[in-house]
């Protein structure tokens, strides 16, 4: 029940942070309409798959019984949310950390981004520990 309570702060103090900081940036960032990496998508389309996407992980988060894997959940479930949040407040997602080698992006997508690496760090070394016991 502790890390139930201590990973729904972090999941809020996550899409906080991210929704502060888009306000803060909001005078230097970009209004993306499109998926990750400016890819069209018609909206209907759009909210259809997100709102799967959502509950697929809300799903998964409460059926893993590591807490890794949960932490992993929560990030990529902050960043969705916090994206969407935006997309049905401004219409767009509010992208604002520019590298300029790479497409403009926020802190929601940097979420995602660890979320899907530790989840497939974890796959892997569980797979390696299950081949060389």
């Amino acid at each position: 029940m502790k890390n139930r309570i201590q990973l729904f702060f972090i999941f809020i103090l996550l899409i906080a942070s991210d929704q502060f900081l888009k306000f803060l940036f909001s005078e230097n960032s970009v209004c993306n309409k499109n998926l990750a990496w400016s890819i069209p998508l018609a909206p209907g389309f759009f909210y259809f798959f997100w709102i799967i996407i959502i509950v697929c992980l809300a799903f998964l988060f409460f059926k893993s019984r590591k807490y890794f894997d949960k932490t992993a959940f929560i990030l990529i479930l902050a960043g969705a949310i916090s994206n969407m949040i935006d997309r049905i407040a401004r219409g767009c997602v509010v992208d604002f950390i520019d590298i300029n080698f790479w497409p403009v992006f926020n802190l929601a997508d940097i979420y995602i981004t660890i979320g899907v690496a530790m989840l497939i760090l974890n796959t892997i070394k569980s797979k390696c520990r299950e081949a060389n016991p």
